[in-house]
């Protein structure tokens, strides 16, 4: 169920993305010849992106965290159905140990990516701030903590490698084959579809035993 989920959002977010760029692009060719006019256009456009993908990430939060307590539910329902597994819950066991055996099995993995979306998200933030926003654009930042969040723990990790490698293959290609060195090379449609790659080939990586060494 999460798997499809985080699919979906992610798929959401890419198809958001592309729509608000082009709304943007043809708003500045309708609009040439009216400069003033044109800056306002596009602090608007701007402004609303952001918020958009800002709110979204938080939605996303919201969604994944409830569907982690519904499977949470759904467990103790399994377990007091169970002859032995009842055992394991009240008035045979104290609700500490299936409230410490959810969050193990269930939000743990959800709270390490989570965390470590939000500090991607505020240092890249300040970073970006401190050069004048020259490596990011400003949404593809909530891209980037969103799929970190999604790709959950240790996912994130394989995604990060992933994604390191992709940029140094998009890099070569540009320095090599189209034999143009670009100053600023940018993924900002590479960020998701990298995370939906890393999402399809968990469960092949699930049994790799790194996997197994790196998560909980």
């Amino acid at each position: 169920m999460l798997f499809c989920f985080s699919l979906g959002i992610l798929i959401f977010t890419i198809g958001a993305s592309l729509f608000w760029r082009r709304s943007f692009d043809n708003g500045l060719r309708n609009y040439e010849s009216a400069r003033i006019y044109k800056y306002v256009i596009k602090e608007i456009s701007f402004l609303r992106k952001k918020k958009f993908f800002l709110y979204f990430f938080i939605f996303s939060i919201f969604l994944i965290f409830f569907l982690l307590f519904y499977q949470s539910v759904q467990q103790y329902q399994l377990w007091s159905q169970n002859e032995v597994s009842q055992y394991l819950l009240p008035p045979h066991q104290s609700i500490n140990y299936f409230i410490f055996y959810s969050l193990a099995r269930f939000f743990a993995p959800y709270l390490i990516s989570l965390t470590i979306a939000v500090l991607f998200l505020f240092s890249a933030k300040t970073f970006n701030k401190k050069y004048q926003e020259r490596f990011f654009e400003p949404e593809e930042l909530y891209f980037g903590a969103l799929a970190i969040f999604l790709v959950s723990h240790p996912g994130w990790i394989f995604y990060l490698i992933f994604l390191t490698l992709l940029y140094l293959l998009i890099h070569l290609y540009s320095l090599f084959i189209i034999h143009n060195s670009l100053r600023r090379l940018s993924l900002y449609y590479w960020w998701l579809p990298a995370a939906i790659f890393v999402i399809i080939i968990s469960k092949w990586l699930a049994s790799a035993p790194l996997w197994d060494l790196l998560k909980i």
